[in-house]
């Protein structure tokens, strides 16, 4: 809620007299500029789309109690967490330019030879965009956790440990009932079930498709408070040993099954669905490459309003005419089986290592980078094979057979208002909606094996380090194109991710200067210039990533034995794929990898004694202490000039960064 960047209404007012705008800053804490983008070769944009508010609270319990018995030692133990908070996510919407609407054609456009993002900007053309008006929410979820373990000691080697733990974690709820469940798609819809509206012959020319005219929006009420059912079946065994082999060396070994928590991949609330008290309203985007919406109005009442919440007033018709996102009613959660054997053993120099397999199994995963989320599936696909075959016909403007077919009320969303459509919207199996996605796609599993190396010695003698070595592979199930997409076929691809990792890290405290093994004597003068240094260092490694390439034509293996920075890769072998064809081309080419990284941080510190009781710290740190530079990855989409280029910098290497520090201790 940002003081600063807030601008008076008149500022929308400027931009739109005709005030469509005003129930949507109606919701928000404060106006703000809206949100333009301009897309081409590259992208702009400026001001603000949405943001979240969240106040958030939590209650954590817990209870345990342990007893030994002979060779048991037995723990058992409950926790609750309540966690509740009050969130929205209020925004002005956005707007985007596309330089495709002044392209020389919206097939197989290359924004590198045609078209002009500002140029579309001043024609007014918009060619997608949303306005969107969302209330807060007050949010609930619970987790109730169950767990028991005994450790067995066999005998004075071996200690054998089996544990079970069970966790149920509720269902999110609103506690003014906001919340909306599912879509029924069993649930006839009587007004096109018992009438079925005539397709236009374009249509019926390319298939006979088996329509299913249901659909019926369910929302949470007082008997079914959450957004789906929560798993109640959720036990997650555990089973370790260690075996020690003699006073140096131990073998341990354990396999534990794990759950991933709901909350931990949705950690805000404004993502749970909203419907009928939250309105998203999209502008109408262009048919056959021509615009249909104009910034001056980019919400015409005509054809395309601005859509109000209007709560659970359209009851099983909301959403009806438009595209829906909800959740499965039978939600499981992702589940990782984990696999491990260590065999650790002391060596002189009092060195201890460590090498290790590790092996997980990951089932129905969802999505794992930095601010989480999930996978999900539209339900209503056209198959994709249409359009390779009929190609430009599926992109045809057709008559709309859901015109002003049923009354506002029953058919709320954007289609009813459209006169023409494309043929290729009435080819799904439920043409009277759009996009039907939901959430939590199953069936995509992972898999990540690694052989690891540790070895390290804790402050002896003035040195102490550390030193790691992991090398690893990972696969994940994805949809290859978009036929596989649509038969729901999941092939095991790699990662991408780098293979081999290296970390070291040490701290040496030279041995010279008073008190230390060299220097002891040393006067004080000279002790103040070279006595009494230390020195800490880390320094990291991998080699590059699994390059992943987009569609296009591929004539052979683009990998080239002298890899340059202005030339990763034969770019020559690549070209844009031809409109109405599938994929064919590798996500990747083994042994064409993206540049590696290192990195070395330096440290030097050294304590001048003022008096007995008094320290003087001087310390210096070195990022990036070689001032080596770092290219980041190159250019892989095949439309942009800069294809198979590397013209970035690695992320937070920019040169060597110094910093100088003085404490005093006393």
């Amino acid at each position: 809620d940002s003081g600063w960047a807030k601008v008076p209404e008149s500022v929308w007012a400027n931009l739109w007299p005709n005030g469509w705008y005003k129930p949507v800053i109606a919701a928000l804490p404060g106006v703000y500029y809206p949100r333009f983008t301009f897309s081409g070769d590259g992208s702009v944009s400026t001001g603000m789309a949405s943001w979240w508010l969240v106040r958030g609270r939590s209650h954590n319990g817990n209870f345990s109690v342990s007893h030994d018995r002979g060779k048991h030692h037995m723990k058992a133990g409950w926790m609750l967490r309540y966690q509740y908070d009050q969130n929205g996510g209020p925004g002005p919407g956005s707007f985007t330019f596309g330089a495709v609407d002044t392209g020389a054609s919206f097939l197989k456009f290359d924004a590198r030879t045609s078209g002009n993002m500002f140029a579309s900007a001043l024609l007014g053309a918009v060619n997608s965009g949303s306005a969107r008006i969302v209330p807060m929410v007050d949010s609930h979820q619970q987790l109730w956790a169950f767990y028991f373990q005994d450790d067995i000691k066999l005998s004075r080697r071996v200690t054998l440990n089996l544990g079970l733990r069970y966790e149920l974690e509720t269902a999110p709820s609103e506690y003014n009932r906001m919340y909306s469940r599912y879509l029924d798609l069993n649930d006839p819809i009587p007004e096109l079930a018992n009438n079925p509206p005539k397709m236009p012959d374009d249509v019926t020319a390319i298939a006979q498709i088996p329509y299913k005219w249901t659909g019926a929006w369910v929302f949470t009420d007082d008997k079914h408070p959450g957004v789906f059912n929560p798993q109640k079946n959720l036990f997650l065994p555990r089973v370790g040993a260690a075996i020690r082999i003699n006073d140096l060396t131990a073998l341990r070994m354990g396999f534990g099954r794990y759950a991933v928590l709901w909350i931990t991949i949705y950690p805000e609330t404004n993502s749970w669905p909203k419907d009928g008290f939250s309105r998203t309203t999209s502008v109408l985007g262009p048919i056959e490459g021509v615009p249909r919406t104009l910034i001056s109005d980019p919400f015409p009442s005509g054809t395309n309003p601005l859509l109000l919440p209007v709560g659970k007033g359209l009851g099983r018709y909301t959403n009806l005419g438009d595209s829906a996102t909800f959740f499965p009613q039978d939600m499981i959660h992702p589940i990782n089986h984990r696999f491990n054997i260590s065999l650790q053993r002391q060596l002189p120099w009092r060195v201890l290592t460590e090498t290790t397999y590790f092996l997980s199994l990951g089932r129905d995963v969802q999505d794992s980078s930095m601010w989480g989320g999930d996978y999900t599936y539209n339900l209503n696909m056209v198959n994709p094979n249409y359009s390779y075959t009929y190609k430009g016909a599926t992109t045809k403007a057709v008559p709309n057979p859901f015109y002003r077919l049923l009354p506002p009320e029953k058919m709320p969303g954007v289609l009813r208002n459209q006169a023409t459509v494309t043929v290729g919207s009435l080819l799904r199996t439920y043409p009277h909606y759009g996009t039907l996605t939901e959430r939590f796609l199953r069936g995509k599993n992972s898999r990540y094996q690694s052989l690891q190396f540790r070895a390290e010695r804790p402050m002896a003698q003035g040195l102490s380090f550390s030193f790691g070595y992991n090398y690893s592979r990972e696969g994940r199930g994805e949809f290859f194109n978009d036929i596989a997409t649509y038969n729901k076929q999941f092939t095991m691809i790699d990662t991408r991710e780098p293979r081999h990792y290296i970390r070291l890290a040490g701290t040496w405290e030279l041995p010279l200067g008073r008190g230390r093994r060299y220097g002891t004597h040393m006067n004080r003068a000279l002790d103040a210039i070279i006595g009494g240094w230390a020195t800490s260092h880390i320094f990291m490694w991998n080699n590059g990533p699994l390059l992943t390439f987009g569609q296009m034509i591929v004539d052979g293996n683009p990998k080239i034995d002298n890899p340059t920075l202005s030339r990763w890769f034969d770019t020559s072998k690549c070209r844009q794929a031809e409109p109405y064809t599938p994929r064919t081309n590798p996500w990747y080419f083994d042994g064409l990898r993206g540049p590696g990284f290192w990195n070395w941080d330096a440290t030097a510190v050294k304590y001048f004694r003022i008096s007995e009781r008094v320290r003087f710290e001087l310390r210096m740190e070195f990022y990036n202490f070689p001032n080596v530079f770092m290219p980041g990855q190159p250019t892989m989409s095949v439309t942009s000039a800069n294809f198979g280029k590397s013209t970035s910098v690695a992320g937070g290497n920019y040169g060597r960064e110094i910093q100088y520090t003085a404490r005093l201790h006393f």
